[in-house]
C-alpha cells in the first residue's frame, strides 16, 4: 500500500506541474468570466482599488453603479481582493495566474492526501484505478485561467470538509476560530457556495448529535460569528458594506432572469464541457449513495431532529433549483464541490458489498474519470501545440499593446483581454457595430476572421495560424488554442 500511496503523491507533482505551467503561460486562453474577476485583482494590486473598467454590469440588465466609476461592487470582494493581494509582490497578469495555479496545486494535493489516508489498507485493483484516475479527473476542474472565485473556494469547501473530519482530534476553540473564518471567507468569495456548504455542515452536526438544542445553538451562534466576519471583510473592502450588498442583491436579481436554459445547453454543460466532463454521473451517484445513507440514518432519529434534518434538505432542494438549475453554465456552482463528493464516492463504492451493482457503479465512474482523463491529455497537447505555434502570451503581447495602446478607435474581441497592458486601453468589438476607420482587432480562437468580412476592411497585420489541428491525423479542435489575430481597419 506505501508504494501505491507514492505513486499517487507522484501523480498528483506531474499533474500539479501541469497547472503551474498552464497559470505561468495563461493556458487556456482565459474565459467570459475571468474578466469579471481577474482585472479587478490586477487593477487591485496595482494600487487602483477595488474596479473593472472591462466588465459592463449593466449587459445583464442593470447598472450598479449610478457613478460611472467603474466599480467591482456587484460580486462579494473577497477572492479579487486576496488575489490582488497576493500578487503585490510583482503586479501582473502572470503573477494573478501564478496564484491561480497554487490554490489549484494546494487542493489538489489535500485531496491526494485525504484520498490516500482514507483508503483502506487492502483494496482490489479496480478501486486503485478508480482512485488514482481520480486525482487527473479532479485536476480538469481546477485549471487556473477559468478564473472564477470557485478556484478558491473548492479549495475553502475542502478545507471545511476536512476541519470537520478532524473535529474529535481539535480543541474545540481553535476548531471553532477555524471553522468560522473559513466560512466567512467563503461567504466574502462566493455566496452560493456558502449557502450550501454551511446546510450540509448543520446537517451533518445535526445527525451526530446527542444533543440537538445544544448543537442548534452552537451553529447558531457559529453562523452569528460568520455574519460579523462577513460584514468586517465587506466593511473593509474600498467599497464599504452598504454599497457593496446594496449592488448585489441589485445585480442577482438581474442574474436570476436569464434564460440560457434548455435541454441541449444542460448536456452540454453538466455531461461534455471539458471543464467538468461526466458531472451529472458522479452527482447523481453521490445523490443516490446519499439517500441511501440518510435513509438508513435516520430510522432511529427523534421527532425534533428529524423535523430539522427535513427542513434543512427542503432548503437544499431549494437551493439547487434557484441557484444551480436556472441556468445551465451555473453548473459551476455545483462543481466547486467536485472534492468532497468525489471522496464520498469513492468511499461508498469501496464500502459496498461485492456484486453486480457495485461492479457497474466502480465501471461507470471509472468509465467517467478515463473520459475527463482524455480531456485532460487533449488540453496538454494542445498546450504543447500551443508553444510550437509560437502564438502565445509572451509573444503575442508586445504586438498586441502595438496596435491597441493609445488607440482612439481600437476595438478587441472580448478573450484578448488579457493581453493588454493597461485595462483601461480596451474596448471590446461585439463583431456587429463598428465605422469607418475604425482599428479591429479579431482573435482566431474564438471568432475566426469571415470572408464577408474582408470585403469591408483592409488587412493591416496578419498574425493568424492553421485553424485545425491533428494530433496523428486526429482531429483535436477546429480552431488553434492561443493568442492568435487579426488587426484590420473598417474601409
Amino acid at each position: 500500500m506505501k508504494g501505491y500511496k507514492v505513486l499517487l503523491y507522484s501523480l498528483t507533482g506531474v499533474v500539479s506541474v501541469i497547472l503551474v505551467l498552464y497559470g505561468l503561460n495563461i493556458f487556456p486562453t482565459p474565459g467570459t468570466d475571468s474578466r469579471v474577476f481577474i482585472p479587478t485583482a490586477l487593477l487591485f494590486s496595482q494600487g487602483f482599488g477595488l474596479i473593472n473598467p472591462l466588465y459592463d454590469v449593466s449587459v445583464v440588465g442593470v447598472a450598479t453603479d449610478a457613478t460611472n466609476a467603474i466599480k467591482f461592487n456587484y460580486y462579494v470582494p473577497f477572492f479579487p481582493m486576496m488575489l490582488g493581494t497576493l500578487s503585490r509582490f510583482h503586479p501582473g497578469i502572470k503573477t494573478i495566474f501564478l496564484v491561480c495555479s497554487l490554490f489549484s496545486i494546494s487542493s489538489l494535493f489535500l485531496y491526494c492526501r485525504i484520498l490516500a489516508s482514507a483508503l483502506p489498507a487492502q483494496i482490489t485493483s479496480p478501486i486503485k484505478a478508480l482512485a488514482a484516475c481520480s486525482i487527473v479527473y479532479v485536476s480538469t476542474y481546477l485549471l487556473p485561467t477559468v478564473g472564477r472565485p470557485e478556484n478558491l473556494t473548492v479549495l475553502l469547501v475542502f478545507m471545511i470538509y476536512i476541519l470537520y473530519s478532524k473535529r474529535n482530534e481539535l480543541n474545540p476553540v481553535l476548531y471553532n476560530i477555524l471553522v468560522c473564518t473559513i466560512f466567512a471567507v467563503m461567504f466574502a468569495s462566493q455566496l452560493i457556495c456558502f449557502y450550501f456548504c454551511f446546510i450540509f455542515f448543520v446537517i451533518s452536526e445535526l445527525i451526530h448529535s446527542a444533543n440537538v438544542i445544544k448543537t442548534t445553538l452552537v451553529n447558531t451562534v457559529r453562523f452569528a460569528a460568520i455574519a460579523v466576519l462577513f460584514a468586517c471583510i465587506l466593511s473593509a473592502s474600498p467599497h464599504g458594506f452598504i454599497d457593496t450588498v446594496t449592488t448585489i442583491r441589485q445585480h442577482s436579481l438581474s442574474a436570476m432572469t436569464r434564460s440560457d436554459r434548455s435541454l441541449h445547453l444542460f448536456i452540454h454543460y453538466w455531461l461534455f464541457s471539458p471543464l467538468n466532463f461526466g458531472f451529472i454521473i458522479l452527482f447523481l451517484l453521490c445523490i443516490v449513495f446519499y439517500l441511501k445513507g440518510m435513509l438508513s440514518r435516520i430510522k432511529n432519529i427523534q421527532t425534533v431532529p428529524l423535523v430539522l434534518i427535513s427542513a434543512l434538505h427542503l432548503m437544499l432542494v431549494y437551493g439547487i433549483i434557484k441557484f444551480i438549475l436556472y441556468a445551465s453554465p451555473t453548473v459551476y456552482n455545483a462543481t466547486q464541490f467536485i472534492l468532497p463528493l468525489t471522496i464520498f464516492l469513492i468511499a461508498n463504492i469501496t464500502a459496498a458489498p461485492k456484486g453486480g451493482l457495485k461492479a457497474a457503479t466502480t465501471g461507470l465512474t471509472l468509465a467517467t474519470y478515463i473520459g475527463g482523463i482524455v480531456v485532460f491529455l487533449r488540453v496538454f497537447v494542445l498546450f504543447v501545440d500551443y508553444k510550437k505555434d509560437k502564438k502565445d502570451f509572451a509573444a503575442a503581447q508586445p504586438i498586441f499593446n502595438k496596435y491597441v495602446h493609445g488607440g482612439k478607435n481600437v476595438y478587441v474581441t472580448v478573450n484578448l483581454w488579457p493581453l493588454a497592458d493597461d485595462a483601461n486601453d480596451i474596448k471590446f468589438f461585439d463583431g456587429v457595430r463598428f465605422k469607418k476607420d475604425d482599428t479591429l482587432v479579431i482573435q482566431q480562437m474564438y471568432l475566426p476572421f469571415a470572408n464577408n468580412f474582408l470585403s469591408k476592411c483592409t488587412i493591416i497585420y496578419d498574425w493568424r495560424t492553421e485553424e485545425h489541428r491533428k494530433l496523428f491525423g486526429i482531429p483535436l479542435t477546429n480552431t488553434p488554442q492561443g493568442y492568435s489575430f487579426t488587426v484590420c481597419r473598417v474601409n
